[in-house]
């Protein structure tokens, strides 16, 4: 136990973490606190006034010059290339069998740089999968900011008072997936309107010499301190996909329900591979599901039908606070995948009765206009 702490990596607010009762536990390579005040509490106070999460286990990559656009409209399915200065765009990164290398977002920054954030557990492979597409390019620059920034999220319906109390009036006016630089107490700050609750937020992107200052102001604001659990309660309810769970590079964003990412009239990384798949159409699909019986659905629980027939397997599954009932994800075959169709979780030898239903499991709180 003693080894493995020690390979652990700490984010630049692991001391405030642990000054605010963090129960820290592994996760994707780094110590992150799993809870502070209990997985439910913090759940609510996201639902009805503000969590803040350390979210600076992300990775950061920075793509700048003449090619960048070009590069990045190839390296992922969305055109890239026609994002505004400001705006933001949720994408997979697939692989040549159309496979999930990670899911990322992608900020635009000026007309010939851009951020991508990626998943803490996948920024080795991520950083060695674009830097081996780069070399094909000229007049391309990247840098792994990884180790130089840190990210908070600060999310819930006070979330817009608490950051522009800290950051100023004019972020208020951000619209959903736009980005804007300010200035902090003398220091540059890149704020974003996204998040990964599915409630209106704000994440925090600044150089690691800053965050302790900016966790500090977002608490004295009103904002609760969060942990992995809620956070994952919380994209749950959403129905968001989580790298390692929903996506891996064995499945497609078609399966994951993620085909509205996909521009079909460019050419990417993983194009035909998808094409092909669309047209044969017998792949599994992910689905929502709650149970109908009391339990908690886990990961790899396999889901049967009313004969016992395998037709699934569930991929994340948890007790939704807000509903008090245990719901889940899980890819199902295409036959068994329709709302309303009744399945069984079986549970350790026990079939608990469950529900196909549509997602998310409650309604978004996300302001897509202002």
């Amino acid at each position: 136990m003693g080894v493995e702490a020690a390979q652990l990596r700490r984010t630049p607010l692991y001391g405030a973490v642990i000054a605010a009762s963090g129960r820290m536990v592994p996760f994707g390579g780094w110590e992150m606190p799993v809870q502070f005040e209990g997985i439910g509490v913090e759940h609510r106070a996201v639902r009805e006034q503000a969590g803040l999460f350390d979210i600076s286990h992300m990775g950061q990559f920075l793509l700048a010059g003449e090619s960048a656009a070009e590069f990045l409209d190839y390296l992922l399915p969305g055109r890239i290339s026609q994002l505004l200065i400001g705006q933001m765009l949720y994408a997979p990164m697939c692989n040549e069998e159309g496979g999930c290398i990670d899911d990322a977002v992608v900020y635009r920054l000026a007309g010939r740089e851009f951020l991508l954030v990626v998943n803490a557990s996948r920024i080795y492979d991520d950083w060695n999968w674009i830097a081996r597409w780069a070399t094909r390019k000229t007049r391309l620059q990247i840098d792994n900011l990884s180790d130089k920034k840190a990210m908070l999220a600060v999310q819930g319906p006070e979330a817009g008072r608490i950051v522009t109390t800290i950051a100023g009036a004019e972020v208020g006016d951000l619209r959903y997936y736009h980005c804007m630089q300010v200035e902090i107490e003398g220091a540059d700050v890149l704020v974003s309107r996204n998040g990964y609750t599915g409630e209106d937020g704000f994440e925090i992107i600044c150089d690691v010499e800053r965050a302790n200052e900016l966790w500090t102001h977002f608490i004295a604001t009103g904002a609760l301190p969060c942990g992995l659990g809620a956070r994952d309660t919380l994209r749950t309810e959403m129905g968001f996909c989580l790298y390692g769970h929903e996506l891996t590079e064995e499945v497609s964003p078609l399966q994951a329900g993620l085909g509205w990412t996909i521009d079909r009239d460019k050419d990417f990384i993983g194009a035909k591979a998808l094409s092909d798949q669309r047209k044969k159409g017998d792949y599994r699909r992910l689905r929502g599901f709650r149970l109908l019986e009391r339990g908690i659905p886990r990961p790899d629980y396999l889901v049967v039908d009313g004969q016992g027939k395998a037709i699934g397997k569930v991929t994340s599954g948890t007790h939704s606070p807000t509903l008090e009932q245990g719901i889940g994800l899980a890819y199902l075959d295409r036959g068994s995948a329709k709302v309303g169709t009744q399945i069984y979780i079986d549970m350790r030898g026990k079939r608990r009765l469950a529900e196909v239903v549509k997602l998310p499991f409650v309604p978004s709180g996300v302001k897509r206009v202002n």
